[in-house]
């Protein structure tokens, strides 16, 4: 399948829409949906007649949630998470609308996270998932254990799950029904919950996709980027979008506007 890079960020999010770039393997051209699949959203996706507990994610910072068996969740960025009140009654289901980490404490009972696109299946383990309704991509990245993912709407063409193993990742896309299993490097996501942003040798687009990751937004980028510096050196602990964007618009020389999970640049 082949895609312009300029569509490549609403076709799939983060650190692998970088990748893609990156790579001479995958060129893009196009985001045209194969298959018309059903629209999931989150509150279909609930079970009829039983509350929900809502977190919600502060725009441009992470939100910690400990859920009722335990388990600790990083809310990233204007993300949003349903809990059942009987959770702890053999139902550890919740709804992901979002990017966030979980560290689920191990049960006889499974864990599951089910956003529109994807639904995660485990007993105990440590991964992150980035599914935002408003988006076509989404991502899972399993740290540590094992777990099962699979699409969460059925799929005229596959609906066959996948086992990951630590450094491995799923990439999914519903707009052309796709679901793959790729590799990442774990490292990766061991800094991103240090909570320790380094930037090194990055031009505006390769910043733009390291924002998106980070903080779970989307990034549009407006003007003439070509001759702002690249990033040398930055280093940011535990800093919010507000504090990274003003630091780096004053290198780089532009302004910004933040709205909910999006991010306007321009130079």
């Amino acid at each position: 399948m082949r895609f312009k890079p300029d569509t490549i960020s609403r076709c799939f999010p983060g650190r692998y829409a970088l990748a893609l770039l990156l790579t001479g393997g995958i060129v893009i051209t196009g985001c045209e949906t194969k298959t018309k699949t059903p629209e999931n959203t989150p509150v279909n996706l609930k079970t009829p007649g039983i509350g929900y507990q809502t977190y919600k994610g502060i725009t441009g910072r992470r939100t910690s949630v400990t859920l009722p068996d335990s388990s600790h969740v990083i809310l990233n960025s204007a993300s949003v998470l349903e809990v059942p009140a009987n959770y702890l009654q053999g139902n550890r289901a919740v709804i992901l609308d979002g990017d966030a980490f979980f560290t689920v404490v191990p049960s006889t009972d499974t864990f599951t996270v089910t956003s529109d696109k994807l639904r995660a299946t485990v007993l105990g383990t440590a991964f992150k998932m980035r599914s935002f309704a408003s988006q076509h991509g989404a991502t899972v990245y399993l740290l540590n254990g094992k777990i099962r993912v699979g699409k969460s709407y059925h799929s005229a063409t596959d609906n066959q799950p996948e086992i990951l193993e630590r450094g491995q990742m799923i990439l999914a896309n519903n707009e052309i029904d796709l679901m793959e299993k790729e590799t990442y490097h774990p490292e990766e996501l061991e800094t991103w919950l240090s909570d320790t942003l380094r930037i090194s040798s990055a031009n505006p687009m390769a910043l733009s996709r390291t924002l998106e990751e980070w903080f779970g937004v989307e990034v549009e980028m407006k003007g003439d980027a070509s001759k702002a510096p690249a990033i040398t050196n930055a280093a940011f602990f535990h800093a919010t979008l507000e504090d990274v964007l003003k630091n780096l618009g004053e290198q780089q020389g532009f302004r910004y506007k933040i709205s909910d999970n999006k991010v306007v640049i321009t130079f």
